[in-house]
């Protein structure tokens, strides 16, 4: 919901205000690397004199995979992240009608699922222990 909001920066002091610790964020864009600027100056805004953040934690989230996840968190100071890690794999589904589409296919294959992918977690966690 955060990422809809009208001014970010005025949102974030409100949600300060209310007792938030935690502000899953892509930076009111398509995907976090897109929202990378916007991300680091959150971060930025609730920054105390000495560097620490006081309040307000914003894992970045959105799009975040092998590719992107180093520069993502280098660009927003982020010691944290919050990824689906997916990969699709076929569904189980023994009979398939061709005739029929439910929809899926203009987003995926209709007898796909996506599910966590444990190597990709791993990879992921690895990329994160290098940087953080």
């Amino acid at each position: 919901a955060f990422d809809m909001v009208h001014d970010p920066l005025v949102a974030l002091e409100t949600l300060i205000s209310l007792g938030f610790e935690r502000v899953l964020t892509s930076g009111c864009d398509s995907s976090a690397l897109e929202g990378l600027s916007l991300i680091k100056r959150l971060a930025e805004q609730v920054m105390s004199p000495a560097g620490c953040v006081t309040s307000g934690l914003f894992p970045p989230g959105g799009g975040i995979t092998e590719r992107n996840l180093q520069r993502i968190l280098e660009g927003s100071a982020a010691s944290e992240f919050h990824c689906s890690a997916r990969s699709a794999r076929d569904s189980g589904m023994k009979f398939r009608n061709p005739n029929v589409a439910m929809g899926a296919s203009f987003s995926a294959p209709e007898y796909s699922i996506k599910v966590a992918d444990v190597a990709k977690v791993r990879t992921l966690n690895a990329i994160a222990k290098n940087i953080l």
